[in-house]
Formats: structure tokens, sequence, C-alpha cells
């Protein structure tokens, strides 16, 4: 599955000039964790979290201290280009899934922007990739079986699907045949493991 079939098309983000509180309103209100920013031709110049919003805004409190720093402290940042991550670790649309989920385990991140270019063109989070996961057993399998029929012609291959690992039942006449339909299953939204008979069968 590639990360243009996945990704929300519909991202919220904000300019370089968006004021810090409004970056934090607009997180808290719709629930997400990072906000990609883009300039006014909508290409992607930096992403701001939850941590970047946070960092040096919470005072002290005096009473949870025994010695207190009284030296006069900076402002903290106003505006979203003081405190966002300028190096985005993104991909595009017809990158694999699976490299998206490595580069989010691999880098610590909550969201992946896809871009086209340097245009920003859908974001993948966490949550979408969790969602391929909780695909009914019963809905993927009836997709595994269209997609090979397709392939190869009605009923040629019988297909099961347990926990999100798919079997394919041959005959297959040769190893290219077999490979294919291997691949062709294995770009079904929530399929993780493909299996398949051997040949001759």
């Amino acid at each position: 599955m590639k990360a243009n079939e996945l990704m929300t098309t519909e991202v919220l983000t904000v300019g370089p000039d968006t004021s810090v509180r409004a970056a934090a309103a607009t997180m808290a209100a719709n629930r997400v964790t990072s906000l990609p920013v883009v300039d006014d031709d909508g290409r992607l110049i930096g992403i701001v979290s939850e941590i970047d919003l946070i960092r040096d805004r919470l005072p002290r409190d005096p009473r949870s201290h025994l010695a207190v720093n009284t030296q006069p402290q900076p402002d903290p940042a106003q505006v979203v280009s003081q405190v966002m991550t300028e190096v985005v670790e993104c991909l595009g649309g017809g990158a694999d899934t699976a490299d998206v989920a490595a580069l989010m385990v691999d880098n610590d991140i909550r969201a992946v922007p896809i871009v086209d270019g340097g245009t920003l063109i859908g974001i993948v989070s966490r949550r979408d990739l969790l969602r391929t996961l909780l695909r009914d057993d019963a809905v993927l399998a009836a997709e595994v079986r269209a997609r090979l029929d397709e392939l190869a012609g009605s009923e040629r291959w019988r297909a099961s699907v347990r926990d999100g690992v798919a079997t394919i039942h041959g005959p297959f006449d040769d190893a290219r045949l077999r490979d294919a339909a291997v691949r062709l299953v294995s770009t079904v939204p929530g399929i993780i493991r493909v299996h398949a008979d051997g040949l001759g069968r």
C-alpha cells in the first residue's frame, strides 16, 4: 500500500507567522500532535509539535522548589517560525507505507508529511496506520478475492485471511504468477503478510 492511498488530504497547517497560542489552540481543538508549517505557496517549510509549543513556556512554581532562579528570563517565542523544526522527515505519495512506519519508529515521530516536490499534499499519522490493522478479516478476504479474480479470472484461486495474514490457495502454474499474486494481495490495506501455496497444486 502506498502513502497516497492512506494519507489524510485535508491537512491542518499553520504558517510561519502563526502565533504559538493559535497553533496550540488548533492542536487542542482537533486533537492532533503536530502541524505542518507551509508558506504562502503551500510548500512545506517545517513542522511544529506539541513539544515545540510547550518547551520553556511553563514557569516554575516557587512553592515547589527550595531555590528559585530570580534572574530575568527572556520572553518565550511568540510565533511558529521561532519554535518549529525546519528539517522535516517527509516522503512522496508513492512511498510504501512500510517505509512510512519505519520512519516513524526510527525517528520517534507521530506523523509524516507527504509531498509532491516540495508541496504538501497530505499527511500520514500513527493513527492512520493503526486503522489499517483494524479492518475486519472478512472485509479483507473479500477484497483479496476481488483482486485475485481481476488478475486471473473468477475462482481460479481461493483466499483466506486471519488476523490480517492472507493465504492464497493455488494452483500456480509458475513462480512468476505466484509472485504477482502475492504482490497484488500485499497492496490491500490491512494485509500484513501474504502466504501462497506451492507450484502445481
